[in-house]
């Protein structure tokens, strides 16, 4: 196929794609084998000298970054990675937004000349790997894999998730430990200060965040506060979407077999008007829609919010860049807030089993030597270097379990989580170990983060392969559907259309050609489940 034909049909996929993850931490308590404790268990290399491959090696890599590191192979924790497998990584500059990120795929594509390595949602990739752009792994694996054959072996759901429609596999995968990833984050102490109680229900969460804005929970006397903040723009409303039986999470979910589209969703209906209530009386962020980074943590130095959305790490973040200047903050989680209608907790708040994946270019001139490298990526030696960093330095070992040492525990000006960032942890396609989350986070998070666990609901499979014909549907259709719609989900939630037009909303979605787009995604969706 053409480059021409192949960019033609890229864009628009974009919008039936996984989210590149944020803050990745985990996601799945059942899949693989955690490897064993011992580094020195790890399949032994080949190499007289103790390294992967026998000679160094150049790998361009497009990837994600992570806005509290930098790209080095001199970094601690990437630096005995690097001279482990021996390769010079040579970072290519991506930005760190999902969609400025996944433009930028599309246009290195299109330059022709394409990195060794590209991480990307799933779906391009396979797409990618069908019209010729990403090397077919089969054979790679088969003969230069034995870790990651062995992973796939024993856990069948990991094959399920990463074959392609045609049976072949176009990207190595990043493979999740726990399920629970975002929660909601509150000020204990606000709440303290008012002798208010956690909230539980959706009016309970009203009454809540209404004495944030009205009785002074800073205690600087001034009207000042912006209740929730987030930094996540629409996904950052879940918590009051959720609870009503719908979510933001995913595009289509599937009730009795069918599959249906979220955004036509009559409960949706109900879900807006409460989200828009919050809106109108500035209990929610007026700036939610275009908050990044920066503003989202401002709001918390600044001590105006109170409330936000976030991966659960995040909240020991928080608490420590908001402690430098008030030491007596306190934050805790909450569970999913129950809905009014009585319905049971509703969250999809959570990690996939493959979260992400990385593409071989078809004219990269090292696919056995990546095949060899990451492959010791899935080995117990190396899981343990991605998931924990350098012995000695990073973590230690007691009792045959992985210990962080107090250099990346006990950084009085960082979480433990953005401290290995900084020391140059990188989400390369490997498989998270559970550990890793027990050994970086405190009890008191820990605890919370499981709190959590049993509300979660399986979520609409993100591993859908298509053919073209129904690419073709895909991009004709969809794309339109999807501006439309998050332009009117925003509309409804700041009020310049009113919720009593809902319904109107609903019929031009259809008229747009949603039945066309739920005829592929049922067709996929069945492949899926034969797979």
């Amino acid at each position: 196929m053409k480059k021409e034909s192949w960019m033609k049909g890229i864009t628009g996929l974009i919008l039936v794609s996984v989210t590149l993850a944020g803050c990745q931490t985990g996601g799945q308590e059942k899949v693989a084998a955690t490897p064993e404790a011992k580094a020195g268990e790890a399949n032994k290399p080949v190499n007289a000298n103790g390294k992967i491959l026998d000679k160094q090696i150049e790998v361009s890599v497009y990837m994600r970054p992570r806005p509290e590191s930098v790209e080095s192979n001199e970094l601690l924790w990437m630096k005995p990675i690097s001279e482990k497998t021996n390769v010079n990584f040579k970072w290519l500059k991506a930005p760190a937004d999902v969609n400025d990120y996944i433009e930028k795929f599309n246009l290195t594509l299109a330059g022709g000349t394409l990195p060794d390595l590209m991480e990307a949602p799933l779906d391009l990739l396979n797409k990618g790997g069908e019209n010729g752009v990403f090397e077919p792994l089969n054979k790679l694996i088969e003969q230069n894999m034995p870790n990651f054959k062995k992973i796939i072996e024993q856990n069948p759901a990991i094959l399920k998730d990463i074959k392609s429609d045609d049976g072949n596999i176009y990207f190595f995968p990043q493979i999740s430990a726990v399920k629970t990833i975002n929660l909601q984050i509150f000020r204990q102490d606000w709440l303290d200060n008012l002798g208010l109680k956690a909230p539980k229900t959706t009016e309970e969460m009203y009454q809540v965040l209404k004495a944030f804005k009205e009785k002074d929970p800073n205690g600087n006397g001034k009207n000042d506060e912006i209740p929730f903040t987030t930094r996540s723009k629409m996904k950052g409303l879940l918590p009051f979407i959720e609870p009503f039986g719908v979510s933001f999470e995913e595009d289509f979910y599937v009730e009795n077999g069918q599959v249906k589209y979220t955004y036509t969703n009559a409960k949706l209906k109900d879900a807006l008007e409460y989200t828009a209530r919050l809106y109108k009386e500035g209990l929610i962020d007026k700036e939610y829609i275009t908050n990044d980074q920066k503003v989202w943590e401002s709001r918390f130095t600044n001590e105006v919010s109170g409330a936000t959305f976030d991966s659960f790490p995040r909240l020991e973040a928080l608490e420590k860049l908001v402690g430098k200047a008030n030491p007596k903050v306190n934050l805790t989680g909450l569970t999913p807030l129950q809905g009014p209608t009585g319905i049971a907790p509703f969250t999809k708040s959570q990690q996939n089993l493959i979260k992400n994946g990385f593409g071989i270019s078809s004219k990269s001139k090292f696919k056995t030597e990546i095949a060899k490298v990451q492959d010791w990526f899935y080995s117990p030696e190396g899981q343990l270097a991605m998931n924990f960093g350098k012995l000695g330095e990073t973590y230690t070992m007691e009792n045959n379990e992985p210990k962080y040492t107090d250099l990346v525990m006990k950084d009085k000006n960082n979480a433990p989580l953005i401290k290995m960032y900084e020391l140059g942890h990188r989400e390369f396609a490997y498989q998270w170990d559970i550990r890793y989350e027990n050994a970086m986070v405190s009890p008191k998070l820990a605890q919370i983060r499981d709190s959590i666990t049993p509300f979660i609901k399986p979520k609409y499979p993100v591993a859908l392969s298509f053919k073209q014909q129904e690419r073709d549907v895909l991009n004709s259709k969809f794309t339109e559907i999807t501006t439309y719609k998050d332009e009117m989900m925003n509309k409804f939630i700041i009020g310049s259309e009113p919720i009593s037009k809902f319904d109107d909303y609903v019929k031009q979605i259809d008229k747009m050609g949603i039945d066309a787009v739920l005829k592929v995604q049922q067709a996929s969706y069945d492949r899926y489940l034969k797979r």
